[in-house]
């Protein structure tokens, strides 16, 4: 699922944080099992080669989302999960 396209991490964490203080208010309690991932790129590159192949890191992404696979998204966000609380991005 694409949560977001963030011009900053600082605005990503801030929506980070904000989701899993929904999750806190739906639920109760924090699930903590969140598995947020995402890359840097940039928005202007082509999302395809000229041979239909995902060239570019934010091509790669995308077709990631489209299979429900997360191998293009090297970074994650850990977070801890009995509080929820964002450890390391």
């Amino acid at each position: 699922m694409l949560f977001g396209i963030f011009s900053s991490k600082k605005l990503m964490k801030e929506a980070i944080e904000c989701a899993i203080e929904f999750d806190k208010q739906k639920n109760g309690t924090p699930c903590g099992n969140f598995n947020f991932r995402y890359i840097k790129a940039n928005v202007d590159e082509p999302y395809f080669s000229k041979n239909l192949e995902y060239s570019t890191e934010i091509g790669r992404a995308l077709f990631s989302l489209s299979t429900m696979h997360d191998e293009y998204f090297p970074n994650k966000v850990e977070t801890d999960w009995t509080t929820g609380k964002i450890i390391k991005m």
